[in-house]
């Protein structure tokens, strides 16, 4: 049997491609909530959650995503069966995205952190001052101040977890990477060089595609922390 020729392996890969950027999407979003709601327990001071937020973020940002990975799929189900939740039938896929979501969650931490930590005090006086609910201030008046300054930080996490959905094929998950590992084996290795050149321009691709997201948003965001803060100002 021939080698695929370039076209052809484009085509197997894409074929596939669906299930990285279902991983990629959905760890993107439930990380970005779980990083948005440990950032929240961190900054109100909630006695013990605190500590456990502190704890999730030194693990996920200290322990390599490989590892993450491996704990989360064959550790993690026979840990909780021992308090009586049976994950046995926990696919590769799911444990890939618990994993990821975990992992983009807690380096989100420290990013929403430092960002809230940057909108000026005077800003929540201010606010406070106007009578208005938390609710309120938050939308109106540090939301659109945060977001400008945690856009760069969660830009540059979310070009590490599209490059760390190259590892979840160590699951066996039938990804980008898994089928292009297929494909070497199945010719020996004779294409193998051309194969993951081909992996490598798609990663780019969604790289690229991602980052000019990010400034987009960035370029939008920036009016509205200017208005913001001319408004709690002039109030």
């Amino acid at each position: 049997m021939d080698a695929p020729n370039t076209m052809e392996i484009m085509m197997l890969l894409l074929k596939v491609a669906h299930v990285t950027f279902i991983i990629l999407v959905v760890s993107a979003v439930l990380g970005l909530l779980l990083g948005a709601l440990l950032t929240m327990i961190n900054v109100k001071n909630i006695p013990l959650l605190k500590q456990f937020t502190v704890v999730i973020s030194s693990f996920t940002r200290s322990v390599p995503i490989i590892i993450q990975l491996f704990i989360v799929y064959y550790a993690l189900p026979p840990l909780l069966a021992n308090f009586g939740i049976n994950v046995s039938n926990m696919s590769a896929t799911v444990a890939a995205i618990l994993a990821l979501t975990l992992y983009h969650g807690g380096y989100l931490t420290e990013v929403l952190r430092a960002a809230y930590k940057a909108v000026d005090k005077g800003q929540h006086e201010a606010a406070d001052s106007l009578g208005y609910t938390p609710a309120t201030k938050f939308f109106r008046i540090i939301l659109p101040q945060v977001v400008p300054v945690a856009l760069p930080g969660w830009g540059n996490a979310l070009i590490h977890l599209i490059h760390d959905t190259s590892l979840v094929f160590a699951l066996g998950v039938a990804d980008i990477m898994g089928r292009a590992e297929l494909i070497a084996a199945a010719s020996f290795g004779v294409n193998q060089v051309q194969i993951f050149i081909i992996v490598a321009v798609i990663y780019i691709v969604v790289t690229f595609l991602s980052d000019g997201m990010v400034r987009l948003l960035e370029k939008k965001t920036r009016k509205y922390k200017l208005d913001s803060g001319l408004n709690a100002r002039g109030i």
